[in-house]
């Protein structure tokens, strides 16, 4: 009987380690998290925050500190919550997850933004403007990183519209009555452009085959 010597390679032995380490359990939920926020977003870019609730309340539950990336922008599990409960109406609940959601991840830039807005809609008019307005300075500085950065700077806003939606928001803050009807308005286009930029970025690249970040 020719007995062949068995030959492992590397890449085998990693993958044996990651599922000791880590069991179906765990790996089942990362598909799961990655399904729940995709049918969570989809339902809040259609107008829908009652189909999307469950979906962000689900992940909440089992990992808090999930972030969703990309194309370099990121939005946490918290700010995805809160900003669905406060399409609801449900301010308090969208205020809790939001001050959860702080400081979770430096990446997650809507967050300042919507806890700014949630503040100043529940009591906290002085405090929450200021708030919002330092998220969306920080928004507007996020983009303008990317100017001039060669593949990068061609892709984010090339029309300037969610610069220019920026600037019409911190101007609304400057006014000695805030018309908040018209801010909430505009920082939920601005919630829903930014991810539909997301979109954009990512189907002209594939467009230009090979247009990545340098």
């Amino acid at each position: 009987m020719n007995l062949q010597p068995l030959k492992i390679s590397v890449w085998s032995i990693l993958l044996l380690v990651f599922f000791i380490n880590y069991p179906s359990s765990t790996f089942g939920s990362i598909f799961s998290d990655g399904r729940h926020i995709m049918k969570g977003r989809d339902a809040l870019l259609q107008g829908n925050p009652k189909a999307a609730l469950p979906n962000f309340e689900a992940i909440a539950q089992s990992n808090a500190n999930y972030i969703n990336c990309a194309e370099r922008f990121c939005i946490g599990i918290w700010t995805y919550l809160g900003r669905t409960q406060h399409e609801l109406g449900n301010n308090q609940k969208a205020l809790e997850s939001l001050k959860k959601g702080k400081g979770r991840d430096s990446s997650d830039l809507l967050n300042q933004v919507y806890l700014g807005l949630v503040m100043a809609q529940t009591g906290q008019t002085k405090e929450g403007t200021a708030e919002l307005d330092a998220g969306l300075k920080a928004l507007g500085d996020w983009l303008s990183s990317f100017a001039g950065r060669g593949a990068t700077g061609q892709y984010w806003d090339p029309s300037g519209k969610l610069q220019k939606a920026i600037a019409d928001t911190r101007n609304l803050l400057q006014g000695a009555k805030i018309n908040w009807d018209k801010v909430n308005d505009y920082v939920r286009w601005l919630g829903v452009n930014f991810e539909e930029e997301v979109r954009d970025v990512a189907s002209d690249k594939q467009r230009d085959k090979g247009g990545g970040d340098d």
